[in-house]
């Protein structure tokens, strides 16, 4: 949503950047593929914005685990412990920060500023990073809330956008995991075989808080699990 918003204000004219970049996790959910394909790439080239999209694989150092570690890297669940936890999410700044930096320092960048989308009602979200690579936030400095995201995106003509996430990421709520399974079923069946995948590796490890694999979870699209979050990279678009 809010990476559509600064796309729009591009498209408006109001701001324009010397890169655009979207990270390929290779993961990605196929809505956001088939939204950014359809609406934005067209939009940003007819302003005279180049999108690059910059695949994972090629500049990430890790995947799934950390280096030379069993840690696993996304905010997967366990029980371990013998009651149900979260770990820590490493993804982000593995397969996205990390992976724009090194695109970008190919191409010659060695210091900017990273345009990142969150908007007023994330404002203990706001953070500096260390060095030449500065942090700046578009949506904040107009005042934005996620509600004025959605309605300037409108305002173009474009559809409500979905929520970029992978299809695999712990951080669902049970609503998204049901639209996946209902609406994606390949995408789901992916997360299901990366789930037994990581079970091998650690038969504690979960891709939802029910402490039961994917094909046994039941998503009513009542109450959310108590450890639903979301990405926090803020950089699935910059």
């Amino acid at each position: 949503m809010q990476s559509s918003a600064i796309a729009a204000l591009i498209v408006k004219g109001e701001l324009m950047p010397d890169l655009a970049i979207i990270v390929d996790t290779e993961r990605e959910a196929s809505t956001t593929w088939d939204y950014m394909n359809k609406w934005v790439k067209p939009a940003l080239e007819s302003a005279g914005c180049e999108l690059h999209r910059v695949r994972k694989s090629k500049y990430a150092t890790v995947d799934l685990f950390g280096g030379k570690s069993d840690d696993i890297l996304i905010p997967a669940f366990t029980d371990q412990s013998g009651e149900i936890g979260k770990l820590r999410t490493w993804c982000s700044n593995e397969w996205k920060v990390r992976v724009i930096r090194r695109w970008a320092t190919e191409q010659g960048v060695k210091s900017a500023n990273s345009w990142i989308g969150f908007t007023i009602d994330e404002l203990r979200r706001v953070t500096q990073p260390l060095g030449k690579w500065e942090n700046r936030y578009p949506l904040i400095e107009r005042r934005m809330s996620r509600g004025d995201c959605i309605a300037l995106v409108e305002s173009m003509g474009w559809p409500t956008p979905p929520r970029s996430s992978c299809w695999m990421c712990p951080n669902h709520t049970n609503r998204e995991w049901q639209e996946l399974k209902g609406n994606n079923p390949k995408d789901f069946e992916r997360a299901v075989k990366l789930e037994k995948y990581l079970r091998k590796k650690d038969d504690a490890i979960y891709l939802t808080g029910q402490g039961v694999t994917l094909d046994e979870a039941v998503f009513d699209g009542g109450q959310e699990d108590l450890f639903t979050g979301r990405c926090d990279s803020g950089m699935c678009f910059v």
